[in-house]
């Protein structure tokens, strides 16, 4: 199973993540959002097209409340959009220390970078946003507003 792919959409960036639960599933929207504006991590390298980072040394804690498991992924992953602003970093893995429908308290790990190669993400977004479970893989499509 792939962990996340690119989706066509005319104007923005949209991917489908992947996972066999939710937590891998959250896990892979953060890495599949990171990598699909290419960020360029001094300490890394490019391999297939992915940044591959030997460490993630960068750690911030988070604590997400939301209403639903929609509104929890956006907000997990706005909320790491914003923490990459601030700290002009990418995160590439996320460390789970409690993880239900609508609240999580986690671990972003990530890198330091210099910019993007692509674009800058401007929000993460409600838009046509699905998140599904079928044949036990759960999977989310998500649009970033560029």
């Amino acid at each position: 199973m792939t962990d996340f792919e690119i989706l066509p959409h005319t104007a923005d960036i949209k991917i489908r993540a992947y996972g066999k639960n939710k937590q891998e599933l959250f896990c892979n929207a953060l890495i599949g959002m990171f990598q699909a504006i290419h960020p360029i991590a001094p300490e890394c390298i490019v391999e297939n097209d992915r940044v591959v980072c030997a460490t993630l040394p960068e750690r911030h804690d988070i604590h997400i409340k939301a209403f639903d498991t929609e509104s929890l992924l956006v907000d997990f992953l706005s909320e790491a959009l914003y923490l990459s602003d601030v700290h002009n970093e990418a995160y590439f893995d996320v460390i789970f220390h409690e993880f239900a429908d609508a609240d999580i308290k986690a671990t972003l790990c990530g890198v330091k970078i210099t910019g993007f190669e692509v674009v800058e993400i401007k929000a993460v977004t409600y838009h046509e946003l699905v998140i599904q479970e079928n044949n036990d893989v759960w999977h989310a499509d998500i649009v970033f507003d560029i």
